[in-house]
């Protein structure tokens, strides 16, 4: 029998509010007159495009949608042709022009900002930007990536307070050309693209896994020049200490070298924020860059296809994260879920209402892998799609029993039935091999205590007390005009509005008076779409509400 790999090709995401991990704000050039800078510092030589046409008929998977073409250049006070001294800081920039590229992305190989340094990057027409990029993005590997930003422009801009000692290290090695697979097939992969059957994470389903839920991440893995989506879980060890440990599959990483690694983007919270799928895409965090502790080797071969990550960085505490627990039983579960992104879309979740049972992938001997078939639920029939390799299943206290290698199950109505097959967390702990490179034990028991179960553990935020029945905010999605309505509020002459976007920055703060029915009306025509929180504060309380721009 043929099993499906679930991993899936990453062909294009358009990043306008999103972004990697940074701390906001505008570039100086935005503000300020620049003068006459040049505007194209780099003009690349495409490739070959009847040469790619004929490699690809040869290799067709897996789908190659971008070369990566050398560039060889440094953003420094120094080199940087596009450079400005104003009163209070230095900007440097520097523009790639890669003629007829779909999208860019930019890799670093040396990649250091000093403290007070801020890079930024963004399209010719500056309407998507990602950064400011600090201090906080280095890391020791000296390497770091950018997601794929339209067009066939790009300009990163570096900027530095006048006070500010040091100089960055900022090499770019290559770029990304995708001459493919972005405007004529970005419908088909990232957001709004996993079948109809698919379940989301509000929807009743899910209310008794939500904290589970807060641990699941799609994975953008670069290997092999191209890139692909998988999904995976951070995962919780012994000692509780919130290392950020990642566990998914090892099929998605077949081919990976250790610079790729360093580049792989780990994209949470990437949820609708209602049952329904919402009309604009939801906000998300990532994290960029990690390393392989243990893996089970090819799957194909040998195994139960788990791999282990340790990410780059520790999580911020705004991420608001789970570290899931897990069960190294080998013990049928009767009941659980898969939380995942099949397609690279939203987050959603699959039922199983039947035991799993314990067999083997592809017809090997030992019984590495769960097998289950999916359950109709009220809002669906949740099964997996490409991109849900490395997502974890619960058993029935929640905890993680295997990670998704592949299957049969899909959105169709014939196939809604067919089975999945994970491999067995009990595996995975120490049955792979006898090394520590092969096994989950010594880096999610690293004290040796023996556990055969641990619970989950919550990387917690506080946030201001959610008084949803006593705020009215209509309409909702808006807009322009939004009206904001509470009994509290009445005649209140010093109500203090505060706006933040879906990374927790503020956008807006202002004072404003309610009239006697405790109504007043702000306007949001001005603010990006996508998804924001809004506080009302007064002496005596707080209220809080969320709201879609459109």
């Amino acid at each position: 029998m043929m099993f499906r790999f679930l991993t899936i090709l990453f062909f294009f995401v358009v990043v306008t509010v999103h972004a990697q991990l940074n701390r906001g704000g505008v570039p100086c050039s935005f503000n300020h007159h620049r003068g006459q800078l040049p505007t194209v510092d780099l003009v690349v030589t495409p490739p070959d495009m009847e040469a790619l046409a004929a490699e690809d008929l040869i290799h067709p998977v897996p789908y190659r949608f971008a070369v990566n073409l050398p560039v060889n250049r440094m953003i420094s006070p120094q080199l940087a042709v596009g450079s400005e001294q104003l009163a209070d800081d230095s900007i440097w920039l520097f523009t790639i022009h890669a003629p007829g590229a779909k999208a860019i992305t930019v890799y670093f190989d040396r990649f250091y900002i000093p403290p007070g340094g801020r890079l930024f990057v963004y399209n010719s027409e500056k309407t998507i930007l990602l950064g400011a990029f600090t201090d906080l993005n280095n890391h020791s590997s000296g390497r770091f990536s950018t997601a794929l930003i339209a067009g066939d422009q790009v300009t990163l801009e570096y900027n530095q307070p006048v006070e500010t000692s040091g100089i960055p290290d900022l090499h770019i090695a290559e770029i990304a050309y995708a001459y493919r697979g972005v405007s004529d097939l970005s419908d088909k992969t990232g957001f709004g693209s996993s079948g109809p059957c698919e379940v989301n994470i509000p929807c009743a389903e899910a209310d008794p896994w939500q904290n589970q839920q807060k641990g699941i991440a799609r994975v953008a893995v670069k290997k092999n020049g191209a890139t692909y989506w998988c999904s995976g879980s951070l995962m919780n060890n012994t000692r509780q200490d919130k290392t950020p440990y990642f566990l998914s599959a090892d099929h998605c990483s077949k081919g990976a070298k250790p610079s790729d690694y360093s580049q792989w983007i780990f994209y949470f919270n990437y949820n609708s924020p209602t049952c329904e799928d919402p009309p604009v895409e939801p906000g998300f965090r990532t994290m960029v860059g990690t390393e392989v502790k243990s893996a089970a080797g090819d799957v194909n071969f040998k195994g139960s296809d788990f791999l282990l990550l340790l990410l780059n960085q520790m999580i911020p505490d705004t991420f608001d994260v789970w570290f899931n627990g897990w069960n190294r039983e080998d013990i049928a579960s009767p009941f659980g879920v898969g939380i995942h992104h099949p397609m690279g879309d939203i987050k959603k979740i699959s039922t199983y209402a039947e035991p799993l049972i314990s067999t083997n992938w592809n017809g090997h001997t030992e019984t590495t892998h769960w097998q289950v078939t999916w359950s109709a639920t009220p809002n669906g029939h949740g099964v997996t799609e490409g991109g849900s390799s490395g997502s974890p299943i619960f058993d029935a206290d929640g905890r993680v029993a295997g990670t998704l290698t592949g299957g049969e199950a899909l959105c169709d109505s014939a196939l809604l039935n067919s089975p999945d097959f994970y491999g067995k967390f009990s595996y995975s702990w120490d049955m792979n091999g006898p090394d520590n490179t092969q096994r989950l034990s010594y880096w999610l028991d690293p004290d040796s205590t023996g556990v055969m179960v641990l619970d989950g553990i919550a990387l917690t935020i506080e946030e201001p007390e959610m008084i949803s029945s006593e705020l009215q905010m209509y309409p909702n999605p808006a807009s322009g005009i939004l009206n904001l309505k509470s009994t509290h509020l009445k005649e209140q002459t010093g109500i203090h509005i505060n706006i933040l976007d879906s990374w927790g920055r503020m956008v807006a703060s202002f004072t404003q008076a309610s009239d006697r029915s405790g109504h007043l009306s702000i306007d949001i025509s001005s603010l990006p779409n996508g998804f924001y929180l809004i506080t009302l504060a007064t002496e005596e309380l707080s209220l809080t509400g969320r709201i879609i721009k459109l």
